[in-house]
């Protein structure tokens, strides 16, 4: 006998699940973008999981729910920028723009939003101490960003143009700390320079070295 499929009344839990899941995944990005905002103002060992649970309006429990613990939370946190990095990047790249335009582009972006510098700044020298819940995190992000930027400099560099004793290996480093060092800088006084504008002026003075000076603006 053949069996008719049966149709989920009004109200039931099959056709109330997609609305949970939103309100759900609405109520995580409220968690995020809170916990991005505290923890830039204050640092990570500041911030307890009930300053951001009052914050939000919601319980500890109800943290907890989502993010088992402040250290998830926080790798969710840099996860999530960082993610947001690399999209932005690779639309600027499709776009046409050379890889060393895009990373400052994505600078550019970032520096919109100074909470957000502030937050890398600050956990980035907090996670030094390999005790740290992001110190493994940040260490990975670094060693592929040097990575992706040794390749882009190999690419656009001719080694044999460069000064004695600095090799390509030694730029890719230099752009990969100048964000980052000038962001300690820059979050004191966001008037006071352009972070964005200094790394892309540091590119500028790469052109006498580049295979091609006009492979980038």
């Amino acid at each position: 006998m053949r069996r008719t499929k049966e149709i989920p009344a009004r109200g039931s839990a099959d056709s109330l699940r997609p609305r949970t899941q939103a309100r759900g995944q609405a109520r995580r990005r409220e968690i995020l973008a809170t916990a991005t905002s505290m923890f830039s103002a204050s640092g990570f060992n500041r911030v307890s999981i009930g300053d951001i649970a009052k914050e939000v309006g919601i319980s500890q429990a109800g943290i907890l729910h989502y993010f088992p613990s402040k250290a998830d939370l926080l790798l969710e946190v840099l996860k999530d920028r960082e993610a947001s990095n690399q999209t932005a990047r690779t639309e600027y790249i499709a776009e046409g723009l050379h890889p060393l335009e895009a990373h400052i582009r994505t600078l550019k972006d970032n520096d919109a939003s100074p909470e957000i510098v502030q937050l890398f700044v600050v956990l980035a020298g907090e996670s030094a101490a390999t005790e740290h819940p992001g110190h493994e995190w940040f260490a990975e992000r670094n060693e592929k960003l040097y990575l992706w930027m040794l390749r882009i400099m190999s690419d656009t560099i001719d080694e044999t143009k460069l000064p004695a004793g600095v090799t390509i290996e030694t730029v890719a480093r230099w752009m990969v700390a100048l964000p980052p060092g000038l962001g300690a800088k820059w979050m004191y006084d966001t008037e006071a320079f352009d972070r964005a504008g200094a790394v892309e002026l540091f590119v500028r003075m790469l052109r006498p070295y580049m295979k091609n000076d006009d492979s980038t603006n």
